[in-house]
């Protein structure tokens, strides 16, 4: 196959957003939840903001732990990847804080106004010991901060860098930094921050990444982009109106409007 004409296809796909569908999704279990904020730790377990609480729940979906949360505003984000010490983001409070795996409240949070920051919207936990990513979109700051004050990486001015208009991921995997931009596509970095390769995705509205594969939710389909394929697989999700998902080893993860489902899936 000629490199123009892999260029081509590469140009032609965000647009269509098509390509061989090859997937058959079997249901496991469902919750009923009307929050966005969730996360899957890496056995299993689901972590789900209700109301004033967090609530953990096994993979058999039999609630665990529960955790009051007024003391620390309104909870945007977890990052629940490492089951021990599970991340949480205020966007309100601008605060980071850490749970451990029966969800208590380890140490003081961290005010993120005191790194110098102006408005954080993205957040990521690193798989670096004690660091988090945060993504300050006044500044167009991206910084890797440090719990315990060891040295952390800072780059000014990103979005001129890249040329992006607006990070709504942000999420670190297999050593890399993935930024996406609903409007442009996925941005991958390295640890210091250097871009290392870029996917143009024009429709897509939320992605999870997991072993260098990168899906991309796109209408009703989930979208794989693979290093080693030239044109990504188009999943066919077994739901509509589908508003977030996360890829953890067999299963899919899938939050509609009020239910957040489990299913394996089947080449």
């Amino acid at each position: 196959m000629s490199k123009l004409y892999i260029i081509l296809i590469l140009a032609i796909f965000p647009l269509l957003c098509y390509s061989q569908d090859s997937s058959s999704f079997t249901l496991h279990s469902s919750l009923v939840t009307l929050n966005s904020v969730w996360d899957v730790d890496g056995l299993g377990n689901i972590i789900i903001v209700e109301a004033n609480q967090l609530k953990k729940y096994d993979p058999k979906g039999n609630l665990i732990f529960t955790q009051s949360i007024k003391n620390v505003g309104k909870i945007t984000k977890l990052d629940a990847r490492n089951p021990m010490k599970i991340l949480f983001f205020s966007e309100d409070q601008q605060l980071v804080g850490v749970l451990d795996n029966s969800l208590t409240f380890q140490g003081e949070n961290f005010d993120l106004s005191t790194y110098g920051l102006s408005y954080v919207q993205a957040f990521s936990s690193s798989f670096q010991n004690n660091k988090f990513w945060v993504y300050d979109q006044d500044n167009s700051k991206l910084e890797l901060l440090s719990t315990n004050n060891q040295q952390s990486v800072k780059v000014e001015n990103l979005k001129s860098l890249l040329g992006f208009n607006e990070v709504t991921q942000l999420i670190e995997e297999g050593n890399f930094l993935y930024l996406f931009d609903k409007t442009k596509g996925v941005y991958k970095l390295d640890n210091y921050g250097n871009l290392i390769d870029f996917t143009s995705v024009l429709t897509g509205t939320y992605i999870s990444i997991e072993k260098k594969i990168v899906y991309v939710l796109c209408e009703n389909n989930l979208l794989a982009y693979s290093e080693k394929e030239v044109v990504p697989m188009k999943l066919s999700l077994p739901r509509t109106d589908i508003l977030q998902f996360k890829k953890q080893g067999a299963y899919f993860y899938i939050l509609e409007k009020n239910k957040l489902s489990k299913f394996s899936f089947k080449k």
